[in-house]
């Protein structure tokens, strides 16, 4: 396993899941840019999907790694329901992107890690569900699904820093 993998996994194995008890803009701006930076890569490769997509499916390969993710997951979470099946997926993507990046499949100069925002957003106690397929809840408001890549496109991008989210957590209080 390399480094970048390893770092990888032990970021999300130190998520905190959902202590978040306090209202956060940073959560709206971390989902937002989660929405726009996929639906910049799906549109680039005209690929349909949800917003929780595979991106090796996208990219119509194979991940070519002794490595079986959804093994991985489960031993990084084993507690049934802790966290949810959707946060588990997103955590699986995301490992999922590191490995394509790792082989040079993406480039990050041309795609800055879709799952970055949603890493970022759960390491600062977020946690997310789908409410009746139509939208994305977070602790404190939901985003809705459906039609979400032409919704999201159009937003600016983010700046996900953390220096920026607790700048915008302040003010928001």
């Amino acid at each position: 396993m390399t480094d970048l993998m390893e770092q990888a996994i032990t970021r999300i194995s130190k998520i905190t899941w959902g202590n978040s008890k306090v209202k956060k803009k940073s959560s709206g701006l971390l989902i937002g840019e989660y929405f726009r930076r996929g639906t910049l890569f799906l549109e680039s490769y005209s690929f349909k999907s949800g917003p929780f997509f595979s991106p090796a499916r996208v990219l119509d390969i194979e991940l070519g790694v002794d490595l079986d993710l959804e093994d991985v997951i489960t031993s990084i979470f084993p507690e049934p329901g802790k966290p949810n099946i959707l946060c588990k997926t997103i955590c699986q993507r995301f490992l999922e992107w590191v490995i394509l990046v790792e082989q040079g499949k993406i480039i990050t100069d041309d795609y800055p890690n879709v799952y970055e925002p949603l890493i970022k957003y759960f390491e600062r106690g977020g946690n997310l569900r789908i409410d009746q397929g139509i939208y994305l809840e977070y602790e404190y408001g939901a985003f809705p699904i459906d039609n979400w890549r032409e919704r999201y496109s159009k937003l600016p991008p983010t700046d996900i820093s953390d220096e920026f989210l607790d700048s915008a957590d302040i003010e928001n209080d």
